[in-house]
């Protein structure tokens, strides 16, 4: 009966919360940029932009999946719009400005026939093209998602904060 009350109270008083702890430091970390675990969306790899619910999913599973937001999906030619329904401010522009590279990157590497996003803030529109990622991270994306590869070659990257802004002046 000791032994028992004993490992009910170990179960209950330490090595739950230590999960539950463990899970929700988790999930924070899939809402940045620099924590992601891009093997965490790879069952959204597909050939083609038009399957909606394939590309919904994978923008909530990525960092802002936190920030409400629309999509609209062109799939002749082969653009993604995403509205965000959150002001930039709001959010903090540096943290937007990296998250929105890091999903470029892992939308792109991930939809092999998507050549354009674009994100729509209030007030704010950036666009990412598929030339202007590989410029900055290789020609073939997919070759990335390797995650030794992908912390190396896009978080490693992105935690430098001239390449955010060099990024951003072209």
């Amino acid at each position: 009966f000791s032994f028992g009350v004993l490992a009910f109270c170990a179960l209950q008083f330490f090595i739950i919360p230590h999960n539950n702890a463990k899970r929700e430091q988790y999930q924070a970390n899939q809402n940045d940029a620099l924590t992601h675990d891009i093997t965490s969306v790879m069952a959204y790899k597909s050939a083609y932009i038009g399957d909606n619910s394939n590309t919904c999913n994978l923008f909530w599973h990525l960092p802002l999946n936190r920030t409400p937001m629309k999509f609209q999906i062109d799939s002749s030619a082969c653009a993604l719009t995403v509205n965000y329904l959150d002001p930039v401010w709001n959010i903090g522009e540096n943290k937007v400005k990296r998250d929105l590279i890091y999903n470029s990157v892992a939308a792109m590497a991930l939809i092999d026939n998507l050549k354009q996003i674009t994100y729509e803030f209030s007030g704010d529109t950036l666009v990412f093209t598929r030339e202007q990622v590989e410029e900055h991270f290789g020609s073939n994306l997919a070759l990335l998602l390797n995650q030794q590869t992908w912390q190396e070659k896009v978080q490693g990257k992105l935690n430098e904060v001239g390449f955010v802004a060099g990024f951003y002046k072209n």
